[in-house]
């Protein structure tokens, strides 16, 4: 590195999009130096670590489109991440139910997306079956999603960004550095922040809510 503020990549958020980003970009390119910039003091600490955890199946996406294929692709990836590195996650399947027969083409049409979206294990079940896996829910039919699941994303996000730090000693996690700007600059970018000035030759946006706004 030429400072101790520039780098390679920089990486802006530090969700678990933002520490998946830089695990991904880490491992695909292991000599690079790479920075990761979040604005509070830990990491997941918006909306990371901040929801019920759903491992989603991929279920409910327009085949073909890019969520369909990401979010399938990604589950995959996910529970391998923690099987291997040991965060807390369990693939506990879900029930989608029709409590009323007015419901059933909803679910006809949901099943016909999870088949599309070769979503595995999906099966049609009658209401019987949907209070035996629930036993509080009074449905006339359902849906049985095993592969979807629940993980610790405040863990999953800390050891993506731990392995990917192992991988290149030069790599940094910034915590409570916030940035407010980009300037883009032929070669590279600089990446503008409340305590200073960042360098690379790229950024990627990972910042939430705010990633449209950083990012004009």
């Amino acid at each position: 590195m030429a400072s101790p503020n520039t780098f390679d990549l920089i990486v802006v958020g530090g969700g678990i999009v933002g520490a998946a980003a830089f695990y991904k970009l880490q491992r695909r390119h292991p000599n690079a130096c790479i920075a990761l910039l979040e604005k509070e003091d830990i990491l997941s600490d918006h909306q990371t670590g901040h929801n019920s955890g759903v491992i989603h199946s991929g279920l409910y996406y327009p085949p073909g489109s890019l969520k369909a294929t990401n979010c399938v692709k990604g589950r995959h990836e996910l529970v391998a991440f923690a099987k291997e590195y040991g965060v807390d996650h369990d693939v506990c399947g879900k029930v989608v139910a029709a409590a009323t027969e007015d419901e059933l083409p909803m679910l006809e049409k949901i099943h016909g997306l999870g088949l599309q979206n070769e979503i595995e294990g999906l099966e049609r079940i009658d209401g019987d079956r949907v209070k035996e896996i629930e036993p509080h829910c009074s449905a006339v039919a359902g849906l049985w999603v095993p592969c979807t699941g629940i993980i610790d994303f405040r863990c999953a996000t800390t050891k993506m960004a731990e392995v990917a730090l192992a991988q290149q000693s030069e790599s940094r996690v910034f915590t409570g550095v916030e940035a407010t700007g980009f300037t883009q600059k032929e070669g590279g970018v600089t990446v503008h922040t409340k305590q200073g000035d960042f360098a690379a030759k790229g950024m990627v946006v990972c910042a939430g809510l705010q990633a449209d706004r950083l990012a004009r």
